[in-house]
């Protein structure tokens, strides 16, 4: 589960005067559709008695809406009288993906391997993430209300892979049949941004909480 929101969005404005008579406004608004809850498979390495090498793959969801309108106001006279004339068009962009997340960390425990009991544990490493079916779907309104829709597209994503590096902290219990259970929390740093799209990106400080089990 993400501690932080998997996509930043807002609302912002542009307007841009063309000329004395004429004005055009810009208006970009978005909207997160991520989920922070996601699923995988986790596995260890053990290279002494206290180190391990720590990996997995995990995937959830990710996406955004974005609307995007551009409003043209044209000053004139109508009869001698001042007025203004305005024209919008719209386009509706949905993009949706999902995200292979692929942590390696190298793991230090309390306690030996083999020693019994519950025992804490800190790690280090990178991690890769990547974008699996990544789509954009486009549809507009022009400035006379007709509609159209749907484009697909791939061309809303600044990368489709990334690397980013990894710390965490954990603990690990084992109950009598050998059965661990891992609760842990870990923060990544990515390098770069998956999304880069006017108000929506994705974030890249982030902080995950996760529950493992493992024989």
């Amino acid at each position: 589960m993400l501690g932080l929101p998997a996509i930043r969005t807002g609302d912002t404005t542009n307007t841009v005067n063309t000329n004395a008579v004429t004005s055009i406004a810009t208006e970009y608004k978005s909207s997160p559709e991520a989920r922070r809850i996601g699923y995988g498979l986790t596995g260890q390495l053990a290279l002494t008695e206290r180190f391990g090498l720590a990996f997995g793959a995990y995937l959830r969801r990710v996406g955004y809406t974005l609307d995007t309108t551009v409003t043209t106001n044209v000053t004139g006279f109508v009869n001698g009288i001042q007025g203004v004339t305005s024209s919008s068009t719209n386009v509706h962009d949905d993009t949706r993906a999902r995200v292979l997340n692929v942590p390696f960390l190298l793991r230090y425990y309390s306690k030996g391997r083999h020693e019994p009991g519950p025992r804490w544990f800190a790690e280090a490493g990178g991690a890769f993430q990547t974008l699996l079916s990544p789509r954009t779907t486009l549809s507009s309104t022009d400035a006379i209300g007709n509609a159209s829709c749907c484009t697909v597209s791939t061309s809303h994503f600044a990368h489709r892979s990334v690397l980013g590096v990894e710390g965490g902290a954990g603990v690990q219990l084992i109950d009598p049949v050998g059965i661990r259970v891992v609760p842990e929390v870990r923060y990544t740093r990515w390098m770069n941004p998956l999304i880069d799209d006017n108000t929506a990106h994705n974030q890249r400080n982030q902080v995950e909480a996760s529950l493992s089990l493992s024989f």
